[in-house]
């Protein structure tokens, strides 16, 4: 009994080692998050091809501090983005071979994040940039009507969802130029300027810009 006793100290100081050890491991994963967020929105600012942003820096197992932060949806809101810009043609895919799937993938992510994004910035700009994609087809495409009524679909819901969010208004003017026989070089022009709006760059941790 004596024994047990002199040992409960000993037990006790070896677990509030462990917990001390765990906060500062969690406190450096804080850290370290936040910095992984802020050099990846750089690197996509500078080169949108660029690979390996905004992987988990942790060290502790199952990453408390992502959970902790709430950074699903920042992270969901950047990878659509990625795979947007990595979708288009001509664009760098990153090591991404095959760009159809590379666009399958941008549409999915896309639509997820136009209906549960964490706020009405992300999801205007999510249904604004599925617009874009769904836009930007041949313009001998025999499904181009469909299309274009499927953009403009898009579009308004993002200026529905945000009505403070210009590029997809621009957006639909456009395509409603689009659908008008073209009377001037800006109509006939019309079909490559279509804008992308926020997606030129990720924001600040928790999504939005």
């Amino acid at each position: 009994m004596r024994r047990s006793r002199r040992a409960l100290p000993l037990v006790a100081a070896a677990v509030l080692l462990g917990l001390a050890t765990l906060l500062a491991l969690f406190a450096s994963d804080v850290r370290a998050w936040q910095g992984t967020m802020t050099q990846g929105d750089l690197h996509f600012r500078a080169r949108r091809s660029h690979t390996g942003l905004w992987r988990s820096p942790a060290v502790l197992p199952g990453d408390p501090a992502r959970s902790l932060l709430g950074l699903d949806d920042a992270l969901a809101y950047r990878r659509a983005l990625q795979l947007f810009w990595l979708s288009n043609a001509g664009a760098s895919t990153g090591g991404q071979a095959d760009l159809g799937a590379t666009r399958v993938a941008a549409e999915t992510e896309l639509e997820q994040l136009m209906t549960t994004g964490a706020n009405a910035a992300e999801r205007s700009t999510a249904a604004n940039l599925l617009g874009v994609l769904t836009v930007l087809t041949p313009e001998d495409s025999p499904t181009q009507k469909a299309e274009i009524a499927t953009a403009k679909h898009y579009f308004t819901r993002a200026i529905n969802e945000d009505p403070t969010n210009y590029a997809p208004k621009l957006n639909l003017e456009l395509v409603l130029r689009i659908q008008r026989p073209p009377k001037t070089p800006l109509d006939e022009d019309a079909h490559g300027g279509f804008g992308f709006g926020g997606a030129n760059g990720a924001g600040p941790v928790g999504g939005g810009f």
